[in-house]
């Protein structure tokens, strides 16, 4: 009789992972005498290194790193314990694709050949996890969870990676089919991903000649509201996200804790286009290559990421400034409950353009640009200039700061324009308020496409041939349609209030 071994064939990328608490270990089956084998390929996060290499890394490597990995293998149809291991660091992968394992098997199982439920856990010290192949219990490895300090809103929260430890991985596959024929058996290929996603914020404001007391910004503070991020997650997941419910309260599963990050006060960065560094539906690599090159040449202050736990909610909070001595806010959100599931990336970029308030611009996209692409983005209003009236095409009177009457040439129509680039494919809805029966105002609706003319709206308002009606007037107020949401655009598209009179 010998002992179970493992062959380690090809190999590469990443996989970290977390978990619990421990259980019995029965004694292995013997292995079958032919050395009957169960191939499994894992396929890795590329640019996974292993952790000798630690040292040297820069950040995205130390996300990377692989510093440990452990394998169990069960039957799906009573749960029986069939083989484990923990993979030595000579075995870890090289960087870049799919490796594969050969595990011993024993001689009833490669005769029945049952569907089984493989588990894959990487970087286990990152969430305290305890797991490791001398456990054979399946309601053990199933159970396995991460909570605490480990990834949650903690003071001060995960910012900077444990270059010991790494980043949680993991991988399960549950009914998975055995394929072939004994001695050489296989299942299919399991993809490790992150157990935790990871959020950043970055800011900047339009370049000033000079000091101008109209445009004394101070970013004071990023407030998460609470009942947002669980206080348990899985380690093992077949789903989007690992969430450990309460089953009394559900609302009882998620800290209820506001958190606060500190802003970057008064040192804000400063560009030329600031909503240029607006997500509007690049490819993400391209994306990510941006606003680090942004970062790069001090054109937006990045307070760097945060690691946390996943959710099944939206992401919601507050942005706190002051402008000019007056302090305001504004609210973020995710377009969609769900999009912060473990191995993602979520952006905030705040911008704020001379003389108006600060725009929030949003994006969700997965961690790994090169696995799998998933878009996401909050369907907030970004990369927007406000309505202008060309006094070109009409006559402009200023009534008080920012107020403006507009009369019309002879037989001219007064022209204006404004640039929206995002939410990519909603409505912009424009509406005209007072004497609307007098007025035509074209075009009444306009899709929001970054592609043309940059995201530009030329709106044109003129008299009502087929109406007498002098000293009648109308402003305009905008609007932005999504599925069945209406944003108020007021903030972002008013600069200046025009009111048209005849």
């Amino acid at each position: 009789m010998r002992s179970a071994r493992i062959i380690w064939l090809l190999l590469a990328g990443w996989l970290m992972l977390s978990c619990n608490k421990g259980a019995d270990t029965p004694d292995q089956e013997t292995v079958w005498e032919d050395d009957s084998s169960l191939g499994l390929a894992i396929d890795f996060p590329k640019g996974t290194l292993s952790k000798a290499a630690v040292g040297e890394l820069p950040a995205t490597g130390a996300e990377n790193a692989l510093h440990s990995l452990s394998v169990w293998v069960f039957r799906s149809d009573n749960h029986a314990y069939v083989v484990s291991r923990d993979i030595p660091e000579s075995d870890f992968p090289a960087a870049g694709g799919i490796r594969r394992y050969s595990l011993p098997v024993t001689r009833t199982f490669a005769v029945e050949a049952p569907n089984v439920d493989v588990f894959v856990l990487a970087n286990a010290a990152s969430i305290g996890c305890t797991l490791n192949a001398s456990i054979h219990d399946w309601d053990t490895v199933n159970d396995a969870y991460f909570g605490g300090d480990y990834f949650g809103l903690t003071i001060p929260p995960t910012q900077t990676v444990d270059p010991d430890k790494g980043l949680p991985m993991s991988a399960v596959g549950m009914n998975l089919p055995v394929e072939g024929e004994a001695p050489i058996l296989k299942v299919p290929t399991l993809q490790v991903k992150r157990a935790v996603s990871r959020l950043r914020f970055l800011f900047c404001k339009t370049k000033s000649e000079g000091a101008s007391q109209e445009e004394n910004l101070s970013i004071d503070r990023i407030v998460l509201n609470g009942h947002q991020i669980p206080l348990h997650e899985y380690v093992f997941t077949t789903q989007a996200t690992g969430i450990v419910y309460d089953q009394n309260n559900l609302e009882d599963s998620y800290i209820p804790d506001t958190y606060t990050f500190t802003g970057p006060g008064e040192d804000i960065a400063e560009n030329e286009s600031p909503e240029h560094y607006f997500y509007v539906n690049q490819d993400p690599q391209e994306y990510e290559n941006l606003i680090n090159d942004g970062v790069a040449n001090d054109y937006l202050t990045d307070l760097g990421y945060v690691y946390l736990r996943e959710t099944d909610k939206n992401i919601t909070g507050y942005v706190y400034y002051t402008l000019n001595g007056v302090e305001k806010y504004h609210e973020f959100t995710m377009e969609e409950a769900g999009d912060f599931a473990r191995n993602r990336t979520w952006t905030l970029v705040g911008a704020f353009m001379s003389g108006r308030s600060i725009q929030i611009a949003t994006s969700v996209m997965a961690w790994d640009y090169n696995e799998y692409l998933v878009n996401f983005s909050d369907q907030a209003i970004s990369g927007a200039i406000p309505f202008v009236v060309s006094d070109q095409s009409a006559i402009l009177t200023e009534t008080s700061k920012d107020h403006y009457d507009v009369r019309f040439r002879p037989g001219e129509a007064a022209k204006g324009s404004l640039t929206i680039q995002s939410p990519l494919g909603g409505t912009l809805m424009i509406k005209p308020e007072g004497d609307a029966f007098a007025f035509i105002v074209e075009p009444k609706t306009a899709l929001i496409d970054p592609a043309t003319k940059g995201g530009r709206i030329d709106i044109e308002i003129r008299k009502n041939p087929d109406v007498q009606a002098t000293g009648s007037s109308i402003t305009l107020n905008f609007f932005v349609e999504v599925g069945d949401r209406l944003i108020d655009a007021e903030s972002e598209l008013i600069d200046r209030v025009y009111r048209f009179v005849l």
